[in-house]
């Protein structure tokens, strides 16, 4: 495909149009460029009040959340750091109105940095955690973990892994 025409020679061919000495034909021809080129040019240069290079409009969807919608996510995600997608959904649409889906507000998430895993240090219920063993991350550590704004897996509880209950082929799905 050919490459467009400079923006220098689309004002050459404008000027020398709005000269009046030579026709469109003849502009065209010392140019080097087609007849229909200079009357698109020209009728668009007279339409859009001097402008020589139409503007593109942006290919695929329109951002769904602004800035603002992400930076309140952001916060409630501060503020309480387990709350689930639906959770973020439903205040979401009630706070702004718009309504998204899970997939989408799984992307929007993914793409401000925050991660799904969750930490299970920082449940609200304090049930999933596991209570055999210690954390390898010490108390200060796990606190300020915490508090981060990410949202986090819950941690599948310890009897998925014990193969001494699997039943025939009924094995947990990643087990």
């Amino acid at each position: 495909m050919a490459a467009p025409y400079s923006e220098d020679l689309r004002r050459k061919i404008v000027q020398a149009c709005e000269r009046g000495t030579q026709s469109q034909r003849e502009v065209a021809g010392f140019f080097n460029v087609s007849l229909s080129f200079v009357e698109a040019l020209l009728s668009h240069y007279r339409r859009s009040g001097g402008e020589l290079v139409r503007q593109r409009h942006k290919s695929g969807r329109r951002v769904l959340l602004d800035e603002a919608c992400r930076e309140q996510l952001r916060q409630w995600l501060l503020e309480q750091s387990d709350l689930t997608l639906k959770e973020l959904i439903g205040r979401l649409q009630a706070g702004t109105g718009i309504a998204v889906s899970e997939p989408t507000m799984c992307r929007v998430l993914h793409r401000m940095g925050l991660r799904r895993k969750k930490d299970r240090t920082c449940h609200r219920t304090g049930h999933g955690a596991r209570t055999s063993g210690t954390s390898s991350l010490p108390q200060a550590d796990r606190i300020l973990s915490c508090q981060k704004a990410e949202i986090h897996r819950r941690v599948r509880p310890e009897h998925c892994h014990d193969a001494s209950l699997w039943t025939g082929d009924a094995r947990p799905a990643g087990a």
